[in-house]
């Protein structure tokens, strides 16, 4: 049985990545990247750090509230030499959250394996990292990232056409790596799961051997602006735990 808490604070030999990811846009993807990196960040005690590994420059940065100091491009090469020494080296290219959550900003500039190799890297000093990753997950920085990851969390809009969608990207993966894979079945919207039997759903992925976290809907996550954790709903950040524990519950060594 996994459980909040005593997951999300499960102790971890190595660093271990989370990449967030979905086989559709609007499925709320980056929302739930930053909502699951401040959970890391403000129930651990060990540095968590959150990556925009979209090969454009996403909205993480922005969502979480944080002024980036260059494109992904342009830190790369700082953070990797940074990586080898301490997080005060890090801690002058990076900026933190209230909560403790170190960010990395998007923008790698056609560099295929970029986000890849910077997470990698800042592996050795981050206990977790979570990987927002670009829409689609047959992007090529997407599949660096995807094979370079312990856990997969990919978000699923909470309505019939978006299980349908996810079910039928996940049918052609490998048993072997649905065991790292988590669904997050999001409410993006009030009436999605009003026309959604979250029951079939939930059996839908089941019988892929995949556990499902449900994410109710959020009127301030929803709304797209910068996210504020006075702001968010108990319910929220209880099913952001849980799929945070599940995600470093499904995370093992690779």
């Amino acid at each position: 049985m996994v459980t909040a808490l005593n997951g999300v604070q499960a102790p971890v030999t190595t660093g271990r990545r989370v990449a967030v990811t979905s086989a559709r846009g609007g499925a709320g993807k980056t929302a739930v990247s930053a909502l699951v990196g401040s959970v890391f960040a403000a129930r651990r005690a060990d540095p968590v750090v959150a990556v925009d590994a979209a090969p454009e420059t996403g909205s993480l940065a922005w969502r979480l509230g944080t002024q980036p100091r260059g494109t992904l491009a342009e830190l790369a090469q700082g953070l990797m030499a940074a990586s080898s020494r301490n997080l005060a080296d890090v801690a002058r290219l990076l900026p933190r959250t209230p909560s403790g959550l170190w960010v990395v900003p998007g923008g790698s500039a056609g560099q295929r394996t970029i986000a890849r190799d910077v997470t990698r890297a800042l592996s050795r000093l981050f206990a977790v990292a979570v990987l927002d990753c670009g829409t689609g997950m047959q992007l090529p920085e997407t599949t660096e990232v995807l094979a370079d990851a312990h856990a997969v969390l990919v978000v699923t809009p909470a309505t019939p056409d978006g299980v349908s969608s996810t079910v039928s990207a996940l049918s052609g993966v490998q048993p072997g790596a649905l065991q790292r894979v988590v669904i997050a079945l999001n409410a993006t919207d009030p009436h999605g799961h009003a026309t959604l039997k979250s029951g079939p759903a939930r059996e839908a992925f089941q019988r892929m051997g995949v556990p499902v976290v449900e994410l109710p809907y959020d009127r301030h996550v929803a709304a797209g602006a910068v996210i504020d954790p006075g702001k968010i709903a108990e319910t929220t950040f209880v099913a952001a735990a849980n799929l945070a524990a599940w995600a470093l519950h499904r995370a093992p060594q690779l």
